[in-house]
């Protein structure tokens, strides 16, 4: 009896302990690691291992410069061995410069991802992993799977929040610009909610993301949830720069070519301007054009700060008062003088079907899920709606809201929903036409009735302020 009371008990301590450490799934595993055990086991073969560093990478994660070219080889690397995350990081590269864009591989990659033979990234997110879960936050909100994957906005916003939760930083990040720029609607006042998406930047920047500290500078160059401020701007803008990030090295290029904080410096305008080089080639090239005709032209007092994803809510809510200012962590003003990569935030987020708590209602196989083609007639048809959202948001080609408008009338005509929507967007704003709120509404309304959640959203809000 004694004898098997020897073995019962260190049998259960082995089972406690087991399903313990059973919980902890891979990406959490990583997002824990130091980033020397995440690196050993890629070089190891690992192909989970080897798709989270090529993130890593992308990102500008756990401290590391963004480093494209890294990142591809380990997310190839991943992809020969057939994984998930290989495929899902290497669709992300193909997104743009200096990888891409290349829009066909990002929906083949995208696609290969989610409909993974054995299901694992679907029962990995079951499971609260918060790389699977980031993983489908991007594939929810990417509007390159249409029409097999429909993008869904909140069904995203649940899968990065989960991410968020869990400690992974990209996917604070995210959660942060849902908040800030009211991409849902929620029970509490969109002020409160704009300060909660603060907050959770602020954390990501403790965590020194690139992407964190690029959009805190936004927040303090536009007076948006702050009180404006070009020094603190120039801080956040510099330390995303540093580490690669190519539209903070855009930004700096106008901040120091212009003087914004201080007599201009157009060595560094130059030096930030080259680096933007491999990343956003035209628009660098375009600004060290700029640069040299500025020595002998007068130059735009104000920056060439690119339009954020979060542009179609900014446009309904500009009207809102701005937050008492945050206490700021201390941000690091260490310029390094490596020549970096730059990542790209991902695709604006445009959605049209909503679906409720991921617990009640989690991610389905593509072949159980009910798609549609929500009015896309033709693949020329979807090709003029891309080049019309590529003008209009500045995506890749120099942004020019009159051939955007012209493109989106066209396809509009044709019974396009989405258009339709977006024609609403440019008569409110008078991007490349007079302000017309008639007109925004009718075009609103139009697309509404073709199914479009978001237009309704958009018109609700319209006839609100309408009414005020």
């Amino acid at each position: 009896m004694n004898y098997i009371k020897i073995l019962f008990f260190p049998l259960l301590t082995f089972i406690y302990w087991g399903e313990l450490f059973g919980n902890i799934t891979p990406g959490k595993k990583w997002i824990d690691s130091d980033l020397d055990s995440v690196m050993e086991a890629s070089s190891q073969n690992d192909p989970f291992a080897q798709g989270f560093l090529s993130l890593v990478y992308a990102h500008g994660d756990k401290s590391v410069k963004i480093d494209y070219d890294k990142a591809y080889k380990l997310a190839m690397l991943s992809s020969e061995s057939n994984h998930w995350l290989g495929h899902f990081a290497l669709g992300f590269l193909y997104r743009s410069e200096p990888i891409g864009p290349d829009l066909l591989k990002v929906r083949e990659l995208y696609l290969k991802a989610f409909q993974d033979s054995d299901g694992t990234l679907i029962k990995l997110a079951a499971r609260k992993d918060p790389v699977a879960s980031y993983v489908l936050g991007e594939i929810f909100t990417s509007d390159k799977l249409r029409p097999d994957v429909l993008p869904d906005l909140k069904l995203a916003y649940r899968h990065y929040e989960i991410s968020s939760s869990l400690g992974y930083a990209p996917s604070s990040v995210q959660v942060a610009l849902f908040k800030i720029y009211n991409l849902l609607e929620s029970d509490s006042k969109i002020l409160d909610v704009k300060k909660e998406g603060m907050q959770i930047l602020n954390l990501a920047v403790q965590k020194n993301l690139p992407t964190a500290h690029h959009y805190l500078g936004r927040a303090y160059f536009e007076g948006d949830g702050f009180k404006k401020d070009n020094k603190m701007a120039l801080v956040h803008f510099q330390a995303a720069a540093d580490k690669g990030y190519g539209e903070a090295q855009l930004i700096l290029a106008d901040f120091y070519s212009k003087g914004l904080t201080g007599t201009p410096k157009l060595d560094l305008a130059q030096r930030y301007a080259n680096l933007a080089l491999k990343t956003n080639y035209a628009k660098a090239k375009k600004k060290l054009d700029e640069l040299e005709a500025s020595q002998r032209t007068p130059v735009d007092p104000m920056p060439n700060v690119p339009v954020t994803n979060g542009q179609e809510s900014q446009e309904l809510a500009a009207n809102e008062a701005l937050l008492p200012e945050p206490i700021l962590p201390a941000p690091s003003a260490k310029i390094d003088q490596d020549n970096f990569n730059s990542a790209l935030l991902p695709s604006p987020y445009e959605a049209r079907k909503e679906m409720g708590n991921p617990k009640q209602n989690p991610p389905i196989p593509l072949d159980k899920r009910n798609v549609k083609n929500e009015s896309i007639s033709s693949p020329s048809d979807y090709k003029v709606i891309e080049m019309a959202k590529n003008y209009y948001w500045g995506r890749s080609v120099e942004r020019n809201y009159s051939k955007a408008y012209q493109l989106f009338l066209k396809s509009a005509k044709a019974g396009n929903a989405e258009s339709s929507r977006y024609l609403g967007l440019i008569y409110l704003s008078g991007n490349g036409v007079p302000k017309d709120l008639k007109e925004s509404i009718k075009w609103f309304e139009r697309a509404s009735s073709l199914g479009d959640d978001m237009a309704t959203k958009h018109l609700n809000k319209l006839k609100i302020l309408s009414n005020d």
